[in-house]
């Protein structure tokens, strides 16, 4: 491939490195080829990549090999100690790790490293950069970090600003990339065209907060995050349970968009007079309609749901799953459309309300903080959460301020908060008063 100036200039660099970046400018491949390129120069070294999560991880690691196998194929161990999905050992003695952090950074401990690779830094808890920099302490090793950022907020944000010099900082943003790289057989006019379109669209349909962290790469003040690394230590604490309850059990489903995103479906288990837990995180990737259909009633009667809400708002691909899901005897009087629209409050449905995307948020967080509900500790919901932003905007023409919540990595977050909703208050009707 045709490397950019900047990302030439980041494999010739030696120090420490920061990178900040709008969305899809090649931050990520361009860390894999200079790891790789240093596992091949530097015998007996060893790289450690920290992502948010697996996937994340597992991904680096995939790129790393990809460029080994076409430029230096022999040099990749093979037989017993060949290439994992979290592990590439090369003949010389080199190797790379991949770890997720996961909500503490526990993972990293105990590893000792001569490059420490931070993969979406802004995003990363606070206590993950105080587990990950000490394997660094004994080798005098480099931290090489990327990530577009998430306000003016944590390491990442203070690193940026390089008061102590530690760093060489690149900003980069997605505009340039687009505008200024060449022409090449990888990357041809018509996908430049293309790609600049797509931009123009994304900045019509953004707010100029948010298309200014996610493709110019800029920290912003009125940006911040919704759910603190606090809130999460203290209720992201659950391990899946073996069996899983069958009673008194609800589901929030995000559906991808046309297929290319990937589809939520979180599992809350409610019963009355205690506390409200998450039994399972399911995510599918570039799912059909129809399968997403078969998996929403598949899991109906896998979990026995009382409840199952999904996004089938105006436009929105889940209309046509919900109309689909009404013509099953069975679902039509479990499925609940929810997404900027009235739900029913009460049994006959003649007490309606209507709640937005900003409610449901609410809702979940007034939950975790009050302590009525927990969650599983896992990677991909930690990395959701942590994606999660929120600014106030003002409607054009218009003095009412409101908050605007999204996130780049949002959609089981997203499933969460209609499975929060539901368990909430549908165990409420249940309880009936009677007067004597």
């Amino acid at each position: 491939m045709k490397l950019d100036k900047w990302q030439q200039e980041i494999l010739d660099y030696e120090g420490n490195i920061l990178l900040c970046t709008g969305r899809q400018v090649g931050k990520t491949t361009v860390f894999a080829i200079k790891a790789a390129q240093y596992l091949i120069k530097h015998k007996d070294c060893r790289i450690i990549v920290v992502s948010l999560t697996e996937d994340q991880a597992k991904l680096i690691i995939v790129m790393i090999l990809s460029y080994l196998e076409k430029n230096n194929p022999k040099a990749v161990q093979m037989g017993r100690n060949r290439p994992t999905s979290g592990k590439i050992m090369l003949k010389n003695g080199s190797q790379v790790i991949a770890r997720p952090v996961g909500n503490t950074g526990d993972a990293v401990r105990g590893f000792t490293g001569d490059i420490l690779i931070i993969d979406e830094a802004s995003r990363m808890p606070e206590m993950a950069f105080a587990a990950a920099r000490p394997t660094l302490l004994t080798t005098a090793g480099k931290i090489w970090m990327c990530s577009t950022p998430a306000g003016k907020q944590g390491y990442f944000w203070d690193s940026y600003q390089n008061k102590g010099e530690r760093f060489k900082v690149w900003h980069i943003s997605s505009e340039k990339v687009l505008n200024e790289r060449v022409v090449s057989k990888d990357w041809t006019q018509t996908q430049r065209d293309e790609a600049i379109n797509y931009l123009k669209s994304e900045k019509l349909d953004m707010t100029e907060l948010q298309y200014g962290q996610e493709y110019l790469g800029m920290f912003l003040d009125d940006l911040r995050r919704f759910f603190d690394d606090e809130l999460l230590r203290d209720c992201c604490i659950l391990k899946r349970q073996v069996p899983c309850p069958k009673t008194d059990n609800y589901m929030g489903v995000d559906i991808a968009r046309m297929g290319n995103d990937e589809s939520s479906f979180e599992i809350l288990s409610a019963p009355q007079d205690k506390v409200i837990k998450q039994v399972e995180n399911i995510v599918t990737r570039k799912t059909k309609t129809n399968e997403t259909e078969d998996k929403i009633k598949e899991m109906t009667t896998s979990y026995n749901l009382l409840k199952v809400g999904i996004d089938a708002g105006s436009g929105s691909l889940g209309v046509g799953i919900y109309d689909h899901l009404l013509q099953d005897i069975i679902l039509k009087k479990k499925v609940v459309a929810m997404n900027n629209r009235a739900i029913s409050l009460n049994r006959d449905g003649t007490d309606k309300m209507r709640i937005f995307k900003e409610d449901l948020y609410d809702n979940l967080k007034s939950m975790m903080e009050h302590g009525e509900i927990q969650l599983l500790d896992d990677d991909n919901l930690l990395a959701s959460f942590r994606s999660i932003q929120f600014e106030f905007t003002e409607d054009i023409g218009q003095k009412i301020t409101r908050v605007k919540i999204f996130g780049n990595y949002s959609h089981i977050v997203e499933g969460l908060i209609r499975a929060a909703w539901l368990a909430k208050k549908e165990r409420h009707k249940k309880f009936f008063i009677s007067y004597i």
